[in-house]
């Protein structure tokens, strides 16, 4: 007997729906797009429980003819394509005809259809029960309502998220859907809360503005440009609303959401000289070119495509943003901030450079400084007074594994015994009261770079990232809850970052919390914020922040959520901490030096970089034979 089975249908449409039916979203995607495709010009997508008890999408759509709703069940099964060569070219949303038969295979389903050319409509079942059929009175077009997903795989619910995070994909799903047909009215209900509706008078900005809120949408700036062949059209944020992550970057290719590392890689480019590094524009565009010239089944879900000239679409984009960064303030800016030009920012041409590179640069004398601790540049043919110094002994209770000085105690101070010099005094002398000072284990001698700390200790030279170690003692104490601070805002802060990111925020709220954040929703995909930790000085990071941390806290179900915690606290430190390159305050560096003195076993930023070399004082003077 042979080893090899021919798989029954079932067990084949279990298969396709692991493709197709990844999650709640992905079913309520394919379900809509079906009812694009069917040209609707009103849609409604209705869902419980972040779409695992019910997902329903109504529209007014051309509906099912009675023969044809038995055969929507059946894999490979479409209105869309009759032959191979049809593929090519292909322009509507679905066409392999397995959404319905996948959907089906793991859910309860309920398809409620009239055709507009017939007098009656269909209702048809599919569950464990078998396939039921029976006419029904409706309104022409389709309603599908699917129940229970995974009720019969449990294995495949373990994997799915919590309500709020599930439902905001499946709302995500909706909102990408929209904005690629703005000429279709889009509502999207949760839980009873209607999240959005959308006129669907073909206003691209008007849609913008109501999937994505106000906030967003006075940020953008017109896109309008066509170079051989590829058209480009759409909105981008202006250079002072770019944000922390891609999450709103939203690119659609003739008509379809897509995620296009060409597109991508054009845009981020055009704002090159505009906004600093680690920082990323937002956008609502539309790429449209010939049909024939674009592949989109490169993925089961057809999030992918490929270009038959990559370069041609490059250069398109890439022109069409630089044009609308280019032009002046009045011209394209739909909200209230205009394009910042970049009158300020240096070029090359403005950089001195020296006609010999090699040759070391003179400076400038200078006044002699007051030396007060060590005396560097001592004066060889006149000899100082010497004066005793003080013997130092050094404090017991602190460990001898200090980088701040690794062969003797890190504190050290002045060796007089008060007490035993009060008992030793002759009586008919007058006691005499000593002061003992404290003396600081480490000098600071200055900064490279705007990089890198320069300390002195008794036997080393500490050279320190300054931005990596104050990132880590940032870190030790967030993920303590040591010292937090919390600076309570006067008037809080709305951040709009998309309905995924902020329902991933708000399910956190109580640990975003404890760590100094408070936030409430603010509708719309934005939140509020109300206190941030003190240590973050500079709000203007935050919303750079939050989108790192929902980034991290949804970051799929292979990490634990304690993990996922601790890299979202890498990102807190990481923006609150002292930016290397960046100039700032000696008391600032000193700050960063006390804080590693308290805690001497750190060695290494929270992402495994080391931020402390030891120079010693041995091996200097070995260099310059001393």
């Amino acid at each position: 007997m042979g080893i090899i089975n021919i798989l029954d249908a079932q067990t084949s449409n279990l298969i396709a729906a692991g493709e197709v039916v990844e999650r709640p979203s992905s079913a309520a995607k394919e379900l809509l797009e079906n009812s694009i495709d069917a040209n609707a010009k009103s849609i409604t997508l209705e869902i419980r429980n972040g779409g695992r008890i019910l997902i329903r999408v109504t529209d007014d759509g051309k509906g099912f003819l009675r023969d044809d709703i038995p055969k929507a069940l059946l894999r490979h099964a479409t209105s869309k394509i009759s032959c191979g060569d049809d593929i090519n070219g292909i322009q509507s949303l679905g066409f392999r005809g397995e959404a319905l038969a996948a959907i089906g295979s793991v859910s309860r389903l309920e398809i409620v259809s009239k055709h507009r050319d017939e007098a009656i409509g269909t209702r048809l079942t599919a569950d464990e029960n078998g396939i039921i059929m029976e006419d029904v009175g409706c309104p022409d077009g389709t309603t599908v309502s699917m129940r229970d997903i995974f009720y019969n795989t449990p294995a495949r619910q373990k994997f799915l998220k919590k309500d709020g995070t599930e439902g905001a994909s499946c709302v995500a799903a909706a909102e990408r859907l929209a904005l690629s047909h703005p000429e279709i009215s889009f509502s999207v209900i949760s839980d009873g809360e209607r999240k959005f509706t959308t006129a669907g008078d073909g206003d691209l900005y008007g849609t913008v503005y109501s999937v994505f809120g106000r906030e967003f949408a006075k940020t953008l700036a017109e896109v309008e440009y066509e170079l051989g062949g590829v058209s480009v059209k759409g909105f981008v944020t202006l250079p002072d609303a770019v944000r922390g992550s891609r999450a709103m970057q939203t690119v659609f290719v003739n008509g379809r959401y897509v995620k296009s590392k060409t597109v991508q890689a054009a845009l981020e480019e055009a704002f090159r000289s505009y906004i600093p590094r680690g920082k990323f524009p937002g956008c609502v565009l539309f790429v449209t070119l010939d049909h024939n010239l674009t592949d989109v089944n490169v993925h089961p879900a057809k999030t992918e495509i490929k270009f038959a000239s990559e370069r041609d679409v490059f250069r398109a984009v890439y022109y069409a943003v630089k044009n609308t960064l280019s032009a002046s303030p009045a011209e394209k800016p739909l909200g209230e901030t205009a394009v910042k030009r970049e009158e300020t920012k240096p070029t090359l041409a403005d950089i001195p450079v020296d006609e010999d590179p090699f040759v070391l640069p003179t400076f400038k004398k200078t006044e002699p400084q007051k030396q007060t601790d060590i005396d560097f540049f001592p004066n060889d043919k006149t000899e100082a007074p010497k004066q005793e110094k003080p013997k130092m002994t050094f404090d017991a209770n602190i460990g001898k594994e200090d980088l701040f000085d690794s062969e003797k105690e890190f504190f050290f101070h002045d060796s007089v015994n008060t007490d035993k010099a009060a008992e030793e005094a002759p009586i008919e002398e007058p006691m005499q009261t000593v002061f003992v000072e404290e003396a600081p284990a480490w000098r600071m001698i200055g900064q490279a770079y705007d990089s890198y700390i320069f300390v002195e200790t008794e036997e080393n030279i500490l050279v320190i990232d300054k931005h990596a170690a104050h990132e880590r003692v940032l870190y030790e104490k967030l993920a303590a809850n040591k010292e937090l601070n919390v600076q309570e805002l006067l008037v809080g802060v709305p951040i709009a970052i998309g309905r995924e990111q902020a329902s991933v925020l708000l399910e956190n709220a109580e640990f975003l919390a404890e760590k100094g954040f408070n936030i409430e929703d603010f509708g719309e995909g934005s939140i509020i914020v109300r206190t941030v930790p003190s240590t973050l000085g500079n709000l203007k990071g935050l919303n750079g922040i939050l989108e790192d941390f929902a980034r991290s806290l949804s970051d799929g179900n292979h990490l634990s959520f304690a993990e996922r915690c601790d890299r979202a606290l890498y990102t807190v430190a990481c923006k609150a901490a002292l930016k290397a390159r960046v100039k700032n305050r000696p008391e600032d560096d000193e700050n960063v030096v006390r804080m590693l003195a308290e805690n001497p076993h750190l060695r290494y930023c929270p992402h495994g970089r080391p931020f402390i070399k030891k120079l010693p004082k041995r091996e200097i003077e070995k260099y310059f034979d001393r």
